[in-house]
């Protein structure tokens, strides 16, 4: 980890403030601007969903899906890896797809599947910079949520 320009024109001094510095650059904070866009985003995400039209998922493609990952992959915050993750498909394709289903059917998707491990990288070219923008996000997330 470097040192970070801050927007005040001032540098990092210790860790923990070039990561305030990254974090605050690389995740904006969502204001609750309300313009008549953010209304109706806002009105329409309370909405209950409706999913009748939903076919359920086959096995066949649960299993294409898992089977598509690259299993050699950095794992999300639950640590399972693509191979795992195929391993206990091969053990339990009935519980997994019920579960796929079951979260179809609800209209719901696990707030543990929405959270992401973040690496930031230093974009090629830009390793000598002092601004945050050097840096991009790569997003690592469980196994359950990419399916």
């Amino acid at each position: 980890m470097t040192t970070l320009r801050k927007p005040d024109g001032s540098e990092t001094t210790s860790i923990q403030d070039t990561v305030k510095v990254m974090l605050e650059y690389l995740f904006a904070e969502d204001r609750e601007e309300e313009t008549l866009h953010h209304k109706n985003i806002r009105k329409y995400i309370e909405e209950p969903l409706n999913t009748r039209d939903d076919v359920v998922f086959l096995r066949e493609e649960i299993k294409q899906t898992i089977d598509s990952f690259n299993q050699k992959k950095a794992p999300g915050i639950d640590g399972i890896t693509g191979g795992i993750y195929q391993r206990t498909y091969n053990i339990f394709p009935r519980v997994i797809t019920a579960i796929y289903n079951q979260c179809l059917k609800r209209g719901c998707f696990p707030k543990r599947w929405k959270t992401a491990k973040i690496i930031p990288t230093i974009k090629p070219g830009k390793e000598k910079r002092m601004d945050p923008s050097k840096y991009r996000p790569i997003s690592l997330l469980d196994m359950g949520g990419k399916v």
